[in-house]
């Protein structure tokens, strides 16, 4: 078998939670990058690269489409998609950074890869340790009361994990923790993601105040390069530290790790560059004893079918995943993946398990 073709396009989404942001900014819509391989088999796989904001990844929409239509996909034309190390290398040799763009074929490669033999992407990479993964949502850094009550509804809907945006100020961050946890009751798990936007001495202090109302992880409290601040924080806090934008690669991993700067890494396909890439981020973790979750960027059930089938193959896997942020998206053009009472299973059908319709995203044959 070799690939024939690969061509990307942008799809716009709109967050149907108006109003939602980060310390770092936000915004309603979403433009996505949906990615199709084909092959000189009739075979094909879709994947989808997730731009992010370009205040968080550095990267566009436009650049995206330049390196998959002009750059990184040529480069594998010809090329046997079984050879996924091979190809990936490949791509690595030619673009320093783009690890958004290589998410994309990546995942049209697991994609096409199952499809090619009749079974789930994750049997391609060890096949299901965990059958139902508890699943986090988030929640955007709204006014304390409003966080409350958009918490108490997911809490009702079946969610028993939730991340809190924050990094306003000192006093709102720990109001907005204190009126979550008064809405939810004791039993949700609570996590606080600062998004980098605390020195380590704000957020010691900080979240030495948000302790009192049992949060259980604190993401990202300093800034992504500070792995000696971070360390500092976790230190001096009882909840345990997570870094996210500090971690995406490997090298990071390890240099969080011997930094002591983290209890929990964050992996993220997108930002690691695709399932082959972030499973090595996991092994790293497996082997230094450091506890990991899937994270992720909002867009569509592709890419959280991605996160699930990743998830259920990672054998230290202990905390919830986001993987349900494609419910706070309108106009998905996916389907095929739900969320039942704040659990998610990974597709049984082949390859990464979720209908396309491409004609919507206008990548028909």
């Amino acid at each position: 078998m070799k690939i024939t073709k690969v061509r990307a396009v942008s799809y716009k989404v709109q967050n149907v939670m108006t109003g939602w942001k980060t310390s770092l900014g936000g915004h309603d819509t979403h433009e996505l990058v949906f990615v199709r391989i084909d092959t000189d088999e009739k075979n094909f796989g879709v994947g989808i690269a997730s731009p992010g904001a370009i205040y968080i990844s550095g990267d566009t929409t436009a650049n995206q489409l330049e390196l998959i239509n002009h750059v990184l996909g040529p480069a594998v034309v010809g090329w046997d998609p079984f050879d996924l190390e091979a190809v990936i290398r490949r791509l690595d040799s030619l673009v320093k950074t783009g690890t958004r763009a290589k998410a994309g074929i990546d995942l049209a490669l697991h994609d096409l890869l199952g499809k090619a033999q009749g079974i789930p992407a994750n049997r391609l990479f060890g096949g299901v340790v965990n059958p139902r993964i508890r699943v986090i949502r988030l929640m955007g850094m709204f006014p304390p009361k409003e966080m409350a009550e958009r918490s108490r509804e997911l809490v009702q809907r079946g969610y028993t994990a939730l991340k809190l945006k924050a990094g306003t100020t000192l006093k709102e961050d720990v109001e907005r923790v204190q009126r979550v946890r008064e809405a939810v009751g004791p039993d949700v798990i609570l996590t606080v993601d600062f998004n980098q936007a605390c020195s380590p001495k704000e957020a010691i202090q900080c979240i030495r105040k948000m302790e009192a109302y049992d949060i259980a992880i604190v993401e990202q409290p300093v800034n992504e390069n500070d792995l000696e601040g971070m360390a500092f924080v976790r230190r001096s806090v009882q909840a345990r530290v997570m870094a996210d934008e500090s971690a995406k690669s490997s090298a990071d991993a390890l240099q969080i790790i011997d930094a002591g700067a983290a209890d929990v890494i964050s992996l993220k396909i997108p930002k690691m560059g695709g399932i082959l890439k972030a499973r090595k981020v996991a092994a790293v973790c497996e082997a230094a004893g450091i506890e990991y979750l899937v994270g992720t960027a909002p867009g569509s059930r592709l890419l959280d079918a991605a996160n699930v089938h990743l998830a259920a193959s990672l054998r230290e896997l202990k905390l919830p995943c986001e993987i349900g942020e494609f419910e706070r998206m309108a106009n998905d053009p996916c389907t095929g993946l739900e969320i039942e009472q704040g659990f998610s299973s990974p597709p049984k059908a082949p390859g990464l398990g979720v209908e396309v319709d491409l004609a919507k995203i206008g990548l028909v044959e």
